[in-house]
């Protein structure tokens, strides 16, 4: 997070441990320190009164700081820390900030390959120094409860994230997922829920061409192509359409109309899915640099700002 000082901690002697406790923060590059170049002479000033062996050293932080910030565009405010918070903000920064996600294997792999392919170079280095702390939820509700759970650890800014899938099986449908996601975002969680069915339906055919054998992908592919992006996004990628057989409808119920008119063969091409371990492929394929923000954009008009909007919630907490 950026990190704002009230100048007037500069010229208070009461709280020394905590002011050296975030300095070793930035240094550490956990937070950013966010200083005006007209607040640094104080602030050294005060470190040459406190911490004389470390001053030059804090003094040289100060000012590449303030220069730093000087260049920067603006985005978020930074945290305002003031002789009021300090206890309480040396709390909440010093932990890792976290993530709640259904299965922290395959979102980890999601969560990677989206930071890859749109800029997101520091959130995975968050994820792997452990300052964004990816936690296995186990299911919608535990991840919820867990996500409930953190925030109680966050004194003031609470730094919690909860990703969930949709389990939409039409467009705008709400479910069990949405509801969830209400009740933390109204505890103060950051929320987002994947606007298509899950994090496997964001695997642009690239990926999936990936899937062996691949005699039997490519015809699942050309079937898939000929979907329109709305029932693509709610397709079940992994398990397909596990209907037709002894009386069942060729395709679930819970689709509603979605696919009213799509041809029974392509139904049956599509109907054993693309299989598990899709995320994991994605990962592979954007740490390859076989992706590309285009081959998301073919997903659907709004795929690639929602998954830059999921990004910058993470950059809010960490």
């Amino acid at each position: 997070m950026r990190v704002e000082f009230h100048p007037e901690i500069f010229t208070r002697a009461d709280q020394i441990l905590e002011i050296h406790e975030l300095i070793q923060l930035f240094l550490r590059v956990q937070h950013e320190w966010h200083i005006k170049p007209q607040d640094v002479e104080s602030a050294v000033a005060f470190f040459g009164r406190h911490f004389p062996t470390l001053a030059p050293v804090y003094a040289d932080l100060a000012l590449k700081a303030s220069v730093a910030q000087a260049w920067q565009a603006a985005g978020v405010a930074p945290l305002q820390v003031s002789h009021t918070t300090i206890r309480d903000d040396v709390c909440d920064l010093r932990q890792p900030a976290v993530l709640l996600v259904e299965d922290e294997f395959s979102d980890r792999c999601f969560l990677l390959a989206i930071c890859r392919v749109f800029d997101g170079e520091d959130v995975a280095e968050a994820a792997a120094r452990q300052h964004l702390d990816i936690r296995h939820g186990g299911g919608k509700d535990r991840a919820g409860k867990q996500a409930s759970d953190a925030l109680t650890r966050f004194r003031r800014t609470p730094r919690v994230a909860l990703l969930l899938d949709s389990d939409r099986l039409a467009p705008g449908q709400v479910t069990r997922c949405h509801k969830v996601a209400d009740e933390v975002r109204a505890l103060g969680a950051h929320v987002h829920v994947l606007e298509l069915r899950e994090a496997e339906n964001y695997a642009p055919n690239r990926v999936l061409a990936m899937v062996r054998p691949h005699h039997e992908t490519s015809k699942k592919i050309k079937a898939l192509k000929s979907l329109t992006p709305k029932q693509r996004g709610h397709f079940d990628m992994k398990k397909g359409f596990p209907g037709g057989r002894d009386g069942e409808p060729q395709v679930p119920r819970g689709h509603g109309s979605l696919y009213d008119g799509v041809p029974d063969r392509t139904i049956e091409l599509l109907r054993p899915g693309f299989g598990a371990g899709l995320t994991e492929l994605m990962m592979r394929a954007a740490a390859g640099g076989r992706l590309a923000e285009s081959d998301f954009a073919g997903l659907g008009a709004e795929v690639v700002s929602e998954l830059r909007e999921l990004l910058s919630k993470l950059r809010k907490i960490i």
